[in-house]
């Protein structure tokens, strides 16, 4: 009798263990497996900046993975080049990166919400706000 009520004790145990961590694994993926704050940005977003000045008002906004490292570049609507992205940075409240204007550093500073995004970029000229959504791919 003694045997039974350690054996039912360590199943009880056992059970409680197995039933936690599969609450955890099925309700709070999160808490298992952090998520690649990389892949939040990651793809190309048509921005509009309505205060910018002609030409430089729409285009898109390119992020890609390379080497575990994210890179991209923008190009305007108005413009068949494109501007490589420099020092990019993803910190807790988004991204920091800065582009070349027309020979002038440009920082811009953004974030992510409800799969918009969203920043300024410090303009030589004053801060331009602009907003992007994420340009979905066709499948063939």
């Amino acid at each position: 009798m003694f045997y039974n009520l350690k054996l039912i004790e360590t199943m009880k145990r056992f059970a409680i263990s197995f039933f936690t961590l599969f609450l955890l694994w099925t309700l709070q993926p999160g808490l298992l497996h952090a998520k690649d704050p990389m892949k939040t940005y990651e793809g190309t977003w048509k921005f509009t900046a309505e205060q910018a000045p002609f030409g430089y008002q729409a285009g898109t906004m390119t992020f890609e993975i390379k080497e575990n490292k994210l890179t991209g570049f923008l190009k305007f609507s108005e413009s068949e080049y494109l501007i490589e992205f420099q020092n990019i940075e993803i910190n807790d409240g988004g991204i920091t990166l800065e582009i070349t204007v027309e020979y002038e550093q440009v920082p811009i500073n953004a974030s992510v919400k409800d799969n918009i995004l969203s920043g300024t970029a410090a303009s030589p000229d004053g801060p331009v706000s602009f907003s992007a959504t994420r340009v979905v791919k066709e499948k063939k």
